[in-house]
Formats: structure tokens, sequence, C-alpha cells
């Protein structure tokens, strides 16, 4: 889902498509970094996501709290516990997108320091596509 989908003025609505976002299920796919600009949307990417997998995990504890209380006051709803299991949901979707990003920066860092990283931070050469393997699981020495 690229950026421009999400209406970033209106919160409601906001969070809303984020809620949609998880509960579709659709994960991102794996992708080789080809450059410094992409690593620097990668953990741009990771951040927010982990932010808000924090967020929904803060939701989740104020609603186990709120049930707990229900229960304590004989009402319980039925409602809230589909929440809380939406919201679990929603959750764990934004943690394995974490690690999506974050295995896409390991394996940039691994191809960085196997003889590259004169490449991109001097040259800021472009990865060609035979050099897009994964390098977290290639036998690298380094002497």
């Amino acid at each position: 889902m690229e950026l421009d989908q999400f209406d970033l003025n209106n919160q409601d609505e906001f969070f809303k498509q984020l809620v949609d976002k998880a509960l579709s299920g659709e994960h991102s796919k794996f992708e080789f970094i080809r450059d410094l600009n992409m690593r620097k949307t990668a953990r741009l990417y990771r951040n927010s996501t982990k932010k808000v997998a924090e967020l929904f995990d803060s939701l989740v504890q104020k609603l186990i709290k709120q049930y707990s209380e229900q229960v304590l006051g004989s009402i319980q709803s039925v409602e809230l516990l589909l929440i809380m299991k939406q919201f679990e949901k929603c959750r764990d979707y934004y943690l394995k997108e974490k690690d999506i990003a974050k295995d896409m920066l390991s394996e940039f860092r691994t191809y960085l320091f196997s003889g590259h990283l004169f490449d991109q931070y001097v040259l800021a050469a472009y990865r060609p596509d035979y050099e897009c393997v994964d390098y977290r699981k290639l036998p690298v020495k380094f002497f």
C-alpha cells in the first residue's frame, strides 16, 4: 500500500486504514536494497512499523485492563474481546512487517561488509541484478 492511499489529515480514517491493511493479511515481499536511499527508506519503514505495533500493543493492554474491570463488576462484553483479538492480529501483522524490513536491512549490511562498502558510500553505485543474491546465506570469508 502506498503512502498516498492513506489519509494523513483525518486521524480516525488513518487508524481505520491501518487496521484494514493489517486485517487484509498481505505482507510486503522481501526486496533487495539496491542503494543507500533504499536503505534509508527501509530503516524508516522498520521504525514506523515498530511504533505502530507498539500502539496496537498498548491498545490491547488497555482493553485487557478494561475487560478485567468489567469482569470484577460482573459485566462482560463479548465485543470488547473481539476488538482485543482484532488489535492483537494488527499488532502481530506490523511486527511481521518490521521483521521483513529488518531482514532486508540485515541482508544489505552483509552485502556491504562483504566487499561493497566502498561502492556504496564513495561511488554511490546502484546494486546490479547479478549481485542480488541473499548474502546472509553465502559463506563469507574476510581473510
